[in-house]
């Protein structure tokens, strides 16, 4: 009886001690890694936006643009001043009287209005072409951001095709490895040769060999979009997210959308920038005529009495040699060639989105096929090994088999990575960036 009761007290100590022992083993080992950095396209997008030296010359762009503004709008407004005027003169004297003839010191303070009612539309003209001007900047810069895009997408998938290429590799060091002790195994009884042994190793290292040079690409490619962002990647993970894939209509439905993209409508802002300059140097040929106004607050000598006077001025042109007819032919000049830059750059959005659609379709579909090809390969492998072990093969075959295995699974990771790239240049020729 007492050693039924030792027994209960030790199988009760015993069940009691294993959830601590098991709670403290888990408190002691360490907690796994949850804090790795994890990037997408869309962040690493953002960070390129802010660290972009060009998008951010392209904003200040629109800043000077906007200061032209200013400039134009001024020449219309005219000018207020508060001026100060203080003369000083040689004495002379009177030669009757003797005295002095004048004050040599005087003291004139003025308010001064000077208001141009009309300059032949130079004002009108300066204004228009300053705020087409702007706009034109404006979708300039629209395009330098859409352009980092496509920048961004092909370093970050570069990036997703090494990492990939690196573990096929290493799954078929993997599988070569698994094959050569199945090698060493039937060597041993006299079922294989060594030579056998040997072709698999010297692939095995050609392979490894592959996976150091994929090693090397993948650091220059994380290089370019650390440069890209001005983040230091370090540890950080990429994460290809899912997006909704490009709308799927025939190309003439996309070949509209060539007119109202950025670079082209930065384009055609130049023409009417350049229509604005032509109305500006045609000004040289019109009157101007201009209101100037003073008002007096202090005023000394004879004409002290006066509060105010008024000047309203015609100047009429007659000549000035030929600087007007040349400012007037070299705006004509400038609205021809942004006529033809605007044709060029529409001609050249609509080849763009021509090329970019045949290539992403092209990639698209060669991507599915490649896929099958991967799933026949990974099939066909396995049947040759199986008929290895019942002697149906040679060891050749079975290394074809996993050689075709491994270059289709590589360019299927080529080909899909391609892919996502030119995505991203069909996204960007259509405007499609946000």
């Amino acid at each position: 009886m007492k050693n039924n009761r030792i027994l209960i007290y030790a199988l009760a100590f015993f069940f009691l001690a294993l959830p601590l022992a098991a709670q403290a083993q888990q408190s002691a080992s360490p907690a796994p890694e949850t804090n790795t950095p994890v990037l997408t396209l869309e962040e690493c997008y953002r960070l390129a936006l802010i660290q972009s030296e060009i998008v951010a010359i392209q904003k200040e762009a629109i800043g000077r643009a906007t200061a032209q503004i200013f400039n134009a709008t001024s020449q219309a407004l005219g000018d207020v001043d508060f001026v100060i005027n203080r003369s000083f003169q040689d004495h002379q004297k009177d030669s009757l009287t003797g005295d002095f003839a004048y004050d040599p010191n005087i003291r004139e303070d003025k308010f001064a209005i000077s208001q141009p009612l009309f300059q032949g539309f130079k004002a009108i003209g300066a204004l228009t072409g300053a705020g087409s001007f702007r706009r034109e900047q404006t979708e300039a810069w629209i395009r330098a951001k859409e352009l980092l895009y496509l920048d961004v997408a092909r370093a970050f998938y570069s990036v997703l095709r090494y990492e990939r290429d690196i573990r096929i590799g290493e799954d078929i060091c993997d599988l070569l490895g698994k094959r050569i002790k199945e090698l060493e195994e039937r060597e041993r009884i006299g079922r294989s040769r060594v030579s056998e042994v040997l072709t698999i190793q010297t692939r095995l290292k050609v392979v490894e060999a592959e996976v150091a040079s994929a090693r090397g690409l993948l650091a220059t490619a994380r290089y370019l979009l650390e440069f890209l962002t001005g983040t230091e990647l370090g540890n950080s993970r990429l994460r290809e997210e899912l997006f909704e894939e490009v709308s799927s209509q025939p190309l003439a439905e996309h070949l509209k959308l060539a007119a109202v993209r950025s670079d082209v409508k930065a384009a055609e802002q130049a023409v009417r920038t350049a229509w604005g300059g032509i109305v500006v140097a045609q000004s040289g040929f019109w009157p101007t005529v201009t209101f100037t106004h003073n008002q007096y607050t202090r005023r000394e000598g004879t004409l002290s009495n006066l509060d105010w006077d008024t000047l309203l001025k015609f100047s009429v042109p007659l000549f000035s040699g030929t600087e007007t007819i040349g400012e007037v032919k070299d705006a004509i000049g400038i609205l021809k060639q942004k006529k033809l830059s605007f044709s060029l750059a529409k001609r050249q959005a609509e080849l763009d989105i021509k090329q970019s659609y045949q290539v992403w379709l092209s990639s698209k579909e060669t991507n599915d096929l490649l896929m099958e090809a991967v799933r026949q390969a990974e099939k066909n492998y396995k049947v040759q090994s199986e008929e290895y072990t019942r002697s149906l093969v040679s060891n050749l075959d079975v290394l074809a088999a996993l050689e075709s295995l491994q270059s289709t699974r590589q360019n299927q990771n080529r080909v899909y990575y391609i892919m996502k790239q030119d995505e991203a240049a069909f996204r960007v020729a259509i405007g499609d960036v946000s």
